[in-house]
């Protein structure tokens, strides 16, 4: 499979159809049928009245204090997860447009050993996130199922108002069941909502190198066009380049705004639900006085998925605030100052260099809420002050 923008984002938006959310590439590819939109609907549907329940068990259940929290928790993290889903399904069309500009700007001059570094670095990404997700849910149904065998209680994983916690009848049960079935079905579309903004994000980033790759091409160019052609023919052939170069970065600054349109209330969400979840479960473990291995285990990978995802959001919306500001050094490199002055200023190439620089230097940042940087150093805040909060009440605790 090519390792292209283009293949890469279609491959992607070939999951986003098989997982429910419908048809996400510019082009049809995937016809979405009276029975797809029939099955999106019910499908969503399930996810909706699952997490209304779940709600009603947090405010209004009467559940012992274990699943009682569990309701209150998990009722948090399901409202977001739908908030994200919808945010998704409401920008469709907007990501279509994404998608089609971001796989064809700067086709042509892709780098098949860039474009592999960019497809590893998805497939990594994600496929851990989802591992460390599918781990932490597989996690809760095992120690659900050891406490129905051990302590007789009912099989819990996500805690919904009805059916009621002393109702042990058959329908309980199934009911039981099949919302930890659609729990786990659901984390498809939710991986979905979640890895979008990435995918892209990681792309725009590999945008910036190659864009700073142009120009050093460009230089080379010209220095090997300057000993067999004259200065004025090279000077003109470093221009067009140039030109070329300023005008992808213009159309890389648009996509990134979009980006941050579109993708910006799903990454802040994820900002807020990573850091308060992580921070509720971390506290549930330093004022538990036992936790048996499976206990453990969900909760160390459920802390992990979120940081990980986290991670992944402000590591990589960091990385385009880094490659954008090395495109200055690259623009300014490019052999403008072996070129001769020409006559008509205006036309002159350090005019154009000038300008050109003066626009990679304004930084180039993602914000959550229109307020807090997505960057590397408020991943590193964030996962302090959550560190902190669990070290003062674990010392408590001793």
């Amino acid at each position: 499979m090519s390792a292209s923008t283009e293949s890469l984002l279609k491959s992607f938006c070939n999951y986003v159809y098989y997982a429910g959310a419908g048809n996400f590439w510019s082009e049809n590819i995937h016809h979405e049928s009276i029975g797809y939109k029939m099955y999106s609907f019910i499908s969503f549907a399930i996810y909706v009245t699952m997490i209304l329940l779940e709600n009603m068990a947090a405010i209004f259940g009467n559940f012992p204090e274990v699943e009682k929290k569990s309701a209150i928790m998990f009722s948090a993290i399901h409202d977001i997860i739908i908030i994200k889903m919808f945010v998704m399904l409401y920008h469709k069309n907007s990501i279509k447009k994404l998608n089609y500009e971001m796989s064809f700007v700067m086709k042509d001059i892709e780098e098949e050993s860039v474009m592999r570094k960019q497809k590893r670095k998805v497939l990594w990404g994600i496929t851990f996130y989802v591992i460390t997700v599918y781990l932490s849910l597989i996690a809760y149904g095992v120690e659900s199922f050891r406490k129905v065998l051990v302590e007789g209680t009912p099989f819990y994983t996500v805690v919904t108002y009805l059916p009621t916690y002393h109702d042990d009848s058959l329908a309980a049960s199934v009911f039981r069941v099949f919302f930890y079935v659609t729990w786990l079905y659901m984390m498809l579309p939710m991986i979905a909502a979640d890895c979008m903004p990435i995918i892209h994000v990681i792309i725009m980033a590999y945008k910036f190198i190659t864009l700073c790759h142009h120009y050093e091409k460009i230089r080379i160019a010209f220095e090997r066009n300057i000993l067999v052609l004259t200065n004025e023919a090279a000077t003109q052939i470093l221009k067009e380049g140039c030109i070329a170069g300023i005008k992808m970065h213009q159309k890389l600054k648009f996509l990134v705004e979009e980006i941050h349109r579109v993708f910006g209330i799903i990454m802040s969400l994820q900002v807020c639900e990573s850091s308060a979840v992580a921070v509720l479960l971390l506290l549930r473990l330093a004022l538990s006085s036992h936790l048996n291995l499976t206990n453990a285990f969900m909760t160390y990978t459920f802390v992990g998925s979120l940081f990980f995802l986290l991670a992944l959001n402000l590591w990589n919306a960091g990385e385009i605030t880094y490659q954008a500001s090395l495109l200055s050094d690259s623009m300014f490199f490019c052999g403008w100052h072996l070129c001769n002055m020409d006559k008509q200023s205006h036309k002159d190439i350090r005019r154009l260099v000038l300008v050109g620089c003066a626009q990679a230097q304004k930084p180039l940042i993602l914000k959550a809420f229109g307020i807090q940087d997505l960057s590397y150093t408020t991943f590193v805040s964030v996962a302090r002050m959550t560190y902190s909060i669990f070290a003062v009440f674990y010392q408590r605790r001793e």
